[in-house]
């Protein structure tokens, strides 16, 4: 008897791929967004290659629209659905739901991000054709067009997992506060990325050897790969069990990449990217410590108290704002360090020590404010958000503070209505050398990490004893 098509089992996605992914992908191609976008940018495509079949000799302004619609698409379209991918499942309290199965807090995040991620390569595949259309037309340049698709590809990626990374949090403001960085970063992107790797979209007419274009591509991937990783894996250990351990995985992690980028200057690398690409990664890592939860589960420690080898690093790995202090001062150290054997401690300015003191400042400043009056609060997410408030405040006042310090006859004099790291960092940004404010914000860190440790203390005693209970029995 011929077999009948209800006996063949027909499968659009394969059973290796992860459950979240193909939950994702069959929901979010069916959106209106992704739908009207897909749509939308079909048509815009085509009036481009109109435009230069009918206007060849104008390629710039064709060009200049062109890629107009692509950034629009890739990097604010579509990274802003992100915004709805952990925080849908929260408001439908189906997250309990979803850890009753076998899959953990990082494969839903990954899933989320790599649907999204999906859709984006549909859209680039519909470019692809009218880029090569456009070549046949004249007027560009192929390969550097090619290049320029990958790396706004590349920025998408990224910009898709700070948003789903953020989309665990429940606060619309603080989302709302990353959907307007996103915008700016959309607007400055293109800048940075020219200052800091001027050898990304045209390596071969930038001159340079080819083993820095080598390292200069190496670091850019890197960088976006691990920023990739430390949002995705910082959306997971907000839906994750307090018996998760995602801290000492994020920090070893951090210290690896960043020893690795410090160490592309050794290759030819221009060194200022690397620093910067160093110290942005270690401020984000180390403000995840600074506002973790600290926790004293059993199991979360046992590695700590059971291997002779971790017992010294329990305060720098463990979970929880009071490691997150000496891990922040460890970061500090490495990056001096490095900072001296390559550029020399001689050979730095006033300036130059003003905005790296400042920089480090910064990170810690908000624990003064924290300790002082929001003792009480011990929900990470909140925290967290008045973190962000905070800071988001002293940049309001620093900016106010160097408009003020150029624009009026006042001068550097206004820089000390508010002797913060902030404004130190804002000062030196503005060609302020002022040893004062190098001083006070020196001052002002050395504060914060001396009130995070006497406030850790009782978490300190706690944390020994019971890692010296789970030692006794296997020691015995």
């Amino acid at each position: 008897m011929p077999s009948t098509p209800s006996t063949q089992h027909l499968t659009d996605f394969s059973d290796r791929l992860s459950p979240m992914l193909v939950k994702e992908l069959r929901q979010g191609m069916r959106t209106h967004l992704f739908t009207i976008a897909f749509i939308l940018l079909q048509a815009f495509m085509v009036l481009c290659v109109l435009l230069g079949a009918s206007a060849p000799g104008d390629g710039a302004s064709v060009s200049g629209f062109f890629w107009f619609f692509v950034v629009v698409a890739l990097l604010l379209v579509m990274p802003i659905r992100g915004f709805g991918a952990l925080s849908s499942e929260i408001q439908l309290n189906t997250m309990d739901l979803i850890q009753l199965t076998e899959l953990g807090a990082w494969r839903v995040t990954f899933g989320k991000w790599a649907a999204l991620v999906a859709q984006t390569l549909l859209l680039v595949c519909g470019i692809l054709p009218y880029v090569v259309m456009r070549y046949f037309f004249g007027g560009i340049d192929l390969f550097t067009e090619i290049i320029a698709l990958f790396w706004i590809l590349i920025f998408s990626m990224v910009l898709t997992s700070i948003s789903v990374g953020f989309s665990a949090f429940r606060s619309v403001l603080l989302r709302a506060t990353v959907a307007v960085g996103i915008l700016l970063a959309n607007m400055i992107g293109p800048q940075v990325v020219t200052s800091f790797f001027s050898v990304l979209l045209d390596p071969v007419g930038s001159g340079q050897p080819t083993h820095v274009i080598v390292w200069t591509y190496v670091g850019g991937l890197l960088s976006s790969l691990y920023l990739i990783w430390f949002m995705l894996d910082l959306g997971a250990s907000r839906i994750a069990p307090e018996s998760d351990n995602h801290s000492t995985r994020k920090r070893l992690v951090a210290l690896i990449f960043g020893g690795i980028v410090l160490a592309l200057p050794l290759g030819g690398v221009n060194s200022t990217p690397c620093f910067v690409i160093t110290g942005a990664v270690w401020m984000l890592v180390t403000l995840d410590a600074l506002t973790e939860h600290p926790t004293l589960i059993p199991s979360v420690l046992r590695p700590f108290a059971e291997r002779w080898y971790f017992r010294p690093f329990t305060f720098l790995f463990a979970p929880g704002w009071p490691t997150g202090i000496f891990f922040y001062l460890l970061c500090v150290l490495l990056f001096t360090l490095s900072l001296g054997y390559h550029t020399g401690f001689a050979g730095l300015t006033i300036r130059e020590l003003q905005i790296a003191s400042g920089g480090a400042g910064v990170v810690v400043f908000p624990l003064i404010v924290i300790h002082l009056f929001f003792r009480r609060i011990t929900e990470p997410a909140t925290i967290f958000g008045i973190y962000i408030l905070i800071q988001a405040c002293t940049a309001v006042v620093a900016f106010f503070l160097m408009i003020m310090a150029e624009d009026t006859g006042v001068g550097e004099v206004a820089y000390y209505f508010a002797p913060i790291p902030m404004t130190a960092l804002f000062a030196g940004i503005a060609n302020s050398d002022d040893g004062g404010m190098l001083v006070l914000s020196l001052a002002c860190t050395a504060i914060a990490v001396l009130m995070t440790i006497i406030r850790g203390m009782p978490w300190y005693r706690d944390s020994l004893r019971i890692m010296r209970a789970l030692r006794e029995p296997a020691e015995d």
